[in-house]
């Protein structure tokens, strides 16, 4: 026997076909739409929901009640499986991302004329890159979806949602791929242009110069009469410099400055000898600077901690100049010994050639 059923008990068995009873939230899925993957290098690792409200709107069933529409608790798993299911990531990403949701927010009126629904959906999402700091803000993604549906067809929420979805990602995928090349916080490498030139000195700046030798007319400060030493010169590294990226790569110059300041530096008794033991305290600082050129060379440098690591090399090496200035008065005794002065005036020669054999021997008994 066939049944003919009303309309009126058509729509409501629809409805209740699809499991929303009345007065029931009407829980959203976010489903991936079978799209073959695109070979990525990177990963979405977190989504965070920062909406104060995890319910979207309401909904109306096909006997116009409302209902609450939302993903339950699952948004943030929907939308990290949703996302990771369009990209096909390489074995090891270098790119981590996280997803904050700002708002999704969604409007139905009802139109008698058309005997269904006007929807309006908006979506606002945040786009940030993982590091070892706080996650870095990249770019942001706001847009909305209208929609009309019969009724009975509530799948068109949906489905509606989902393309917003699927815009965010086509969004971040295309302006991902212009930022590689110009994205600071997008670079994979650093590379240091290290500049070292002979300076020319002036009379407030003595710089280090193989080829000048200090002399008494650099020491321009009166001389302390209560020190007990016969001589005192103001001797120091210094490092700057400008980052700029060039195809993809962040491209660090670092000016290097050896100096010691007239104005600073004084001598009571102006002999040969004492210029020496001057000389040597200038020649340490050098050193000091070479050592620091060395470890710049040979560092491996993370872009997104790269500017600490150079200012840990910098203070590290100044550290050290200052402990070789101690250690070579501690025992030549300011100059006082001249067989110590004689051995050091070896080690230092020897380590403004290169040779650092002895003088690291020197730092690590110490």
């Amino acid at each position: 026997m066939t049944r003919i059923l009303s309309s009126a008990f058509l729509s409501l068995l629809l409805f209740l076909c699809t499991g929303y009873a009345s007065g029931q939230d009407v829980i959203l899925k976010l489903k991936s739409d079978g799209n073959t993957p695109q070979t990525r290098d990177y990963t979405f690792k977190q989504v965070i929901d920062s909406r104060a409200q995890k319910s979207i709107g309401q909904i109306y069933d096909p006997q116009r009640n409302k209902h609450p529409a939302s993903f339950a608790d699952n948004l943030p798993q929907e939308i990290l499986g949703f996302y990771n299911a369009r990209i096909n990531s390489t074995k090891n990403p270098y790119y981590k991302f996280l997803v904050k949701v700002y708002k999704l927010d969604l409007k139905e009126i009802y139109h008698p004329d058309l005997k269904g629904y006007r929807g309006d959906i908006q979506l606002s999402l945040g786009f940030f890159l993982i590091g070892e700091n706080e996650p870095v803000h990249l770019v942001d993604f706001t847009s909305k979806v209208q929609y009309g549906r019969p009724g009975t067809q509530m799948h068109y929420v949906e489905s509606s949602i989902h393309k917003l979805f699927e815009s965010s990602w086509e969004y971040f995928d295309s302006w991902l791929s212009t930022q590689y090349l110009t994205n600071r916080s997008l670079v994979k490498k650093v590379r240091l242009n290290i500049i070292d030139p002979i300076r020319e000195s002036s009379k407030d700046t003595v710089f280090y110069d193989p080829k000048r030798p200090l002399t008494w007319a650099d020491f321009t400060e009166t001389p302390n009469p209560r020190s007990s030493y016969n001589a005192t010169i103001f001797s120091s590294i210094s490092i700057e410099g400008n980052a700029n990226i060039e195809n993809g790569e962040i491209v660090q110059v670092i000016s290097v400055k050896v100096y010691m300041l007239p104005e600073q530096s004084w001598v009571k008794d102006a002999s040969e000898y004492a210029n020496n033991h001057e000389q040597r305290h200038f020649d340490l600082t050098r050193i000091a600077a070479n050592r620091m050129i060395i470890r710049l060379k040979n560092v491996e440098l993370e872009p997104f901690l790269f500017e600490a690591t150079l200012n840990d090399i910098y203070l590290d090496a100044y550290r050290e100049m200052n402990r070789l200035q101690e250690l070579y008065d501690s025992q030549t005794r300011n100059g006082m010994n001249s067989e110590k002065q004689a051995d050091w005036n070896q080690i230092i020669r020897k380590a403004l050639a290169g040779d650092m054999e002895t003088l690291d021997k020197f730092l690590d008994r110490e």
